[in-house]
């Protein structure tokens, strides 16, 4: 009998044919396509049976709970019951999670907490590596004491009190920097007081390996506040202000100025634009142009006016300023030591009619037109003028010469006189002066741009070393900051405050009472 294939054994001999590259029915080449047909067919079958299947059980499972739900009905006990247990599970765990949360709260109040066993502190522990305690010292006491060379308001002599600044804020950033008794230091109830004590500076500072020292004033009596932020370590001050562009508006944000903008508006620290630049460049041409010669000549008459001692008094003049240089010379006579300033000063001179008259006072003078081509005769109409800005730039010149060919430099305007010789004053080495590198008469302004020794520079003393060739060098190249200011003294006061925290250049405002001006 003949055997009926099945479909699926239909399907078989179909796939068998059509791999083995012919038809069912005849032995013809079939298509390229149809080598994938059992693949197809295959994958097919697969897909509609997972489906229905899929479909057959997914009714089961909603049949199933219906059937249960209509089997296993709950009465009113049982269903207050299970209330009741999931009420107590929630409740458990409310308390586990305040539980929680109050031993966090505890170790974090561990951590910063203000006691320490019974003794309350003065600072939390987070900022125990800045405000470990703290000792208030007598500003006169700690000045005399760690003399940084910055002067006092004008009205105010050492011993006199400064209200609302008459202390300093002593902070200690480790158990180790206290001194030996620090009752009162970190702790405000182990002391006969809550206060923080009052320390001699000498005292408060025994085991103080290092200190940093901030000064700082409220503007007028500006909103101001402070911040101290334990850091990767800066040694200058960022300032921040609410400022609009031309005013102080506390309706906008603080965002970060330059120290010069004040509360007015003006920024007396202005970066110079191009043409500044330029014109510097052009200075800084002629003096390098200049440079061997110059030396060359100055170098015989520096030697003979530093003497024994090493000093050479500097003084830049133009005939339009001559009369107070003969007056400066006929005080000097009339006082007894016009001999002392006619060996130790040497003039430059900007022009020949002051060569002459320096030639005719038997003092030594310099003089190079083409250096000082440009520079004007006449004195000048006002501050910051033409005339006072290009003077301003030969004063930075010489200073520089000398001091960069070894000798200590006197430097004064020829408007002043003296008293009496401070070359003594500078030379004594038991004077505590001795020690500092530079040595400004005080020019007695408090304003922002001469911050924060108000250096005046028509009187200074600078000794001959490494910090302050670097100074002056350094100045030499701000010619552009120069001529933007109309004054070297704003920039030169600038870099004073940079150096002496830079290369440790020790700077000194002298006292009103011995260099009054």
């Amino acid at each position: 009998t003949s055997h009926k294939p099945t479909t699926l054994e239909s399907y078989a001999l179909a796939m068998v044919s059509i791999r083995n590259g012919s038809s069912y029915r005849g032995g013809s080449r079939s298509p390229l396509w149809l080598a994938y047909l059992p693949q197809i067919v295959m994958l097919f079958l697969v897909a509609t049976t997972c489906f229905y299947s899929g479909v057959l059980l997914g009714m089961k499972m909603n049949v199933a709970p219906s059937e249960q739900s209509r089997s296993t009905t709950l009465s009113v006990d049982e269903v207050e019951a299970e209330v009741l247990r999931r009420l107590k599970l929630q409740q458990k765990e409310v308390t586990s999670i305040a539980v929680d949360n109050s031993k966090e709260e505890e170790i974090k109040n561990k951590d910063n907490k203000k006691k320490d066993d019974g003794h309350d502190r003065r600072f939390p522990k987070t900022i125990s590596k800045i405000a470990y305690g703290s000792a208030l010292i007598s500003k006169n006491d700690f000045i005399q004491q760690f003399d940084y060379g910055i002067p006092k308001p004008p009205s105010k002599r050492e011993h006199e009190r400064d209200p609302g600044k008459d202390d300093v804020l002593l902070l200690y950033g480790s158990k180790k920097s206290l001194p030996d008794v620090s009752t009162g230091i970190v702790h405000t109830n182990d002391g006969p007081t809550p206060d923080i004590p009052h320390l001699t500076a000498t005292y408060a500072t025994k085991n103080c390996a290092v200190m940093n020292v901030i000064y700082t004033d409220t503007h007028g009596g500006e909103d101001q506040c402070m911040a101290i932020v334990g850091n990767y370590e800066s040694y200058h001050i960022q300032r921040w202000l609410r400022f609009d562009g031309t005013t102080v508006d506390k309706s906008i944000p603080l965002h970060a100025v330059g120290r010069g903008v004040q509360s007015n508006g003006q920024d007396k620290f202005e970066a110079p634009s191009d043409s500044y630049a330029l014109q510097n460049q052009a200075l800084l041409k002629t003096y390098f142009d200049r440079l061997e010669e110059t030396m060359a000549i100055l170098k015989p008459m520096a030697a003979s006016c530093a003497g024994d001692d090493n000093t050479v008094i500097v003084m830049v003049c133009n005939t339009g300023q001559s009369d107070l240089l003969i007056n400066f010379f006929c005080s000097a006579d009339a006082r007894g030591f016009g001999d002392v300033v006619r060996k130790k000063l040497l003039i430059f001179a900007t022009d020949e009619g002051v060569l002459e008259i320096a030639k005719g006072l038997g003092v030594n003078v310099f003089y190079d037109e083409k250096i000082f081509e440009k520079m004007p005769e006449e004195e000048a109409k006002r501050y910051g003028d033409r005339a006072f800005t290009q003077m301003m730039y030969a004063k930075i010149v010489t200073v520089q010469l000398i001091n960069r060919m070894g000798y200590d430099v006197l430097f004064q305007d020829v408007d002043l006189v003296w008293y009496k010789n401070p070359l003594p004053f500078f030379h004594d080495k038991e004077n505590p002066s001795h020690n500092f590198d530079i040595l400004f008469q005080d020019d007695g302004a408090r304003s922002l741009r001469y911050a924060p020794y108000s250096a005046n520079t028509g009187f200074y003393y600078v000794r001959n070393n490494d910090k302050t060739k670097f100074l002056f060098r350094s100045l030499l190249f701000l010619g552009d900051m120069v001529l933007s200011m109309t004054s070297h003294q704003q920039a030169l006061a600038a870099l004073l405050d940079e150096h002496s925290s830079l290369t440790g250049l020790r700077v000194k405002t002298l006292s009103g009472s011995e260099f009054p001006g």
